[in-house]
């Protein structure tokens, strides 16, 4: 168990698996998920985190993942990656990145995820081209689902009026129809990485 004082955040590795009938793809585990310790010892995640990275990561992943007929993974492992912070302040460990490794660049506007590290397995040839044409199919998708509206710059945030608004009826109404929308819409525009890193097993 991750030493840590009572309520200070600490990393988790939590695993998901697939409820879909079919497909390969059978078990994700997503590491540098933030959890917290209990008054009682217990280290855990609230059940609002785990939801949003089912949502948004893994079983987006088992749903893609049974869609592609040629699809043969059985078992990811994927690191929430920060790019901007440094590997002693990070919290955990992270698998290296080197330039075998497969990187795809998103060009979705407004999504909080930038980048998707997939580490090399070793392939060449043939094998290689249809392990990296999966890999880019299955993945290049979580792009789209951490999509969040763009937020004023903080210029324009902290004028008077501009916060007046933002407190008015008319304001809150925006910001319930916008959660209503999204209800994961604060976690995207808090996230605390814009990367992923994962190893295909």
């Amino acid at each position: 168990m991750p030493s840590s004082s009572n309520n200070e955040t600490v990393f988790l590795k939590i695993g998901f698996r697939s409820s879909e009938q079919d497909g390969s793809l059978t078990t994700i585990e997503l590491f540098g998920v933030p959890g917290k310790t209990s008054s009682t010892g217990q280290v855990d995640s609230s059940a609002q985190i785990k939801r949003f990275f089912d949502d948004l990561i893994a079983r987006a992943i088992f749903r893609k993942a049974r869609l592609i007929p040629e699809c043969d993974f059985k078992y990811l492992k994927i690191w929430l990656y920060d790019t901007e912070t440094k590997d002693a302040e990070r919290g955990y460990q992270i698998p290296p990145i080197d330039e075998s490794d497969i990187e795809i660049t998103s060009n979705v506007p407004f999504s909080k995820l930038e980048l998707i590290y997939v580490l090399d397995n070793k392939l060449t040839g043939r094998e290689y081209e249809r392990w990296a044409k999966i890999v880019r199919e299955l993945f290049t998708p979580l792009f789209f689902k951490f999509i969040a509206p763009p937020e004023l710059p903080s210029e324009l945030a902290n004028i008077p009026f501009v916060k007046s608004m933002k407190a008015s009826p008319f304001g809150k109404a925006l910001e319930m129809v916008n959660s209503t929308l999204d209800p994961y819409n604060d976690m995207k525009q808090n996230l605390f990485y814009n990367a992923l890193i994962i190893q295909i097993d």
